[in-house]
């Protein structure tokens, strides 16, 4: 017995439906048999030469293919390329890897961020979590006079920092030398004031502190156990602190910057005054103007070493018309103490008696002192949203 039952192909029923829609006389259906997969030629459209799915418009993937089974990948830069762009303070602290703020949870970029870490007092048990990147020449004396930590410390040495080296649990159990166990988190005296109370607190079987560790710091996984878990502390002065350490490590990057790069009379240079006719953000511009243009002069920024005429505070940018860019402004008047200022302006050589200087990095010393700046900037200003 013979099957009569028949089915259509979807090209077949497609084209069928662009003629219903768009040709004047519909054709009629071709029919498909179940026994095979060909449609019979009694029963195809006269005069087609292609099939059904031919006779469509094609892919610009079919039709127009790529030559060749090569990628296009986009080229990788030069040593030329990056030249400049080391010398940019900027494209620095952008290009770093992004990490996450152990308290908000905020992923910014690395250099933006502040490191922490364990830090034992001398003589006694308890230890502070501090932050280590400003106290590193401290850290580096106190090892070398062996009073950072005992010898068998049940944490890695805080004095070390290699914070590009992955952490892994297994290097924590062995104590790789040279790793360091970080925290980081974001430069802000509103955080750090608000942390002030809820920190401070030691009562119960550990503190409160012990809720920003990371677990494979702890045990089993880290050398962090419960016995220094419960000796961990947090300074209820922590803003005050963090504070003075910024603005001490500030005033170390400038003097460096300012013995390293000791003259002032070249144009286009390091550093360059400012003639400023009176204490104004229009003032400073034509100053800027008057300076002329000259090579990565937008990676510089302003020093400000007098305060404001009208009473109130310079902007943290003003535009330069020699390069049509926004330049950033530091006020030294309001970031530093004045007895900072003093010992910047009491130094032998006469850069930070001037009004206004242009600071212009040139290698990694002037882009850290610019970044250095920028972060005591940020602490100090920062407010939350």
């Amino acid at each position: 017995m013979e099957c009569t039952r028949r089915q259509f192909s979807y090209a077949t029923w497609r084209l069928q439906v662009f003629r219903q829609l768009l040709g004047p006389s519909p054709a009629p259906p071709s029919r498909r048999y179940l026994s095979g997969s060909q449609i019979r030629a009694d029963e195809a459209p006269s005069g087609t030469t292609l099939p059904p799915s031919k006779r469509l418009p094609q892919s610009p993937l079919v039709t127009s293919p790529r030559p060749g089974p090569i990628k296009d990948r986009k080229r990788l830069p030069t040593p030329d390329d990056t030249f400049e762009l080391k010398k940019n303070p900027w494209a620095v602290a952008l290009a770093s890897p992004v990490r996450m703020c152990s308290v908000t949870g905020a992923r910014i970029p690395r250099d933006l961020l502040g490191e922490w870490g364990l830090v034992r007092k001398p003589d006694t048990e308890n230890s502070y979590l501090l932050p280590v990147d400003l106290i590193k020449d401290s850290l580096q004396a106190r090892k070398e006079t062996g009073s950072l930590v005992p010898e068998k410390a049940p944490y890695l040495d805080p004095a070390t920092i290699s914070a590009d080296t992955p952490l892994t649990a297994k290097a924590i159990r062995n104590e790789k030398p040279g790793q360091q166990l970080l925290l980081r988190m974001l430069n802000s005296l509103h955080l750090l004031k608000g942390l002030a109370r809820p920190l401070s607190k030691n009562a119960g079987k550990r503190p409160a502190i012990s809720r920003l560790l990371p677990f494979r710091w702890k045990h089993p996984l880290g050398p962090i156990t419960s016995r220094v878990e419960k000796s961990i502390l947090w300074r209820p002065d922590m803003a005050d602190h963090v504070l003075l350490q910024r603005r001490t490590d500030v005033v170390k990057k400038l003097e460096k910057a300012r013995w390293r790069y000791a003259r002032m009379d070249i144009p286009g240079g390091v550093w360059s005054v400012l003639d400023i006719q009176e204490s104004s953000t229009t003032a400073l511009a034509d100053a800027l103007e008057r300076l002329g243009s000259f090579d990565r002069m937008a990676s510089g920024a302003v020093l400000l070493l007098a305060p404001s005429g009208n009473g109130g505070s310079w902007p943290e940018t003003v535009f330069n018309p020699s390069t049509q860019s926004q330049v950033p402004v530091f006020d030294l008047t309001t970031l530093l103490s004045e007895s900072d200022l003093a010992k910047l302006r009491d130094a032998e050589a006469p850069h930070f008696r001037n009004a206004a200087l242009f600071f212009r990095p040139d290698n990694h010393l002037g882009v850290e002192t610019i970044l250095a700046l920028w972060k005591l900037q940020r602490f100090m200003t920062e407010t939350p949203s």
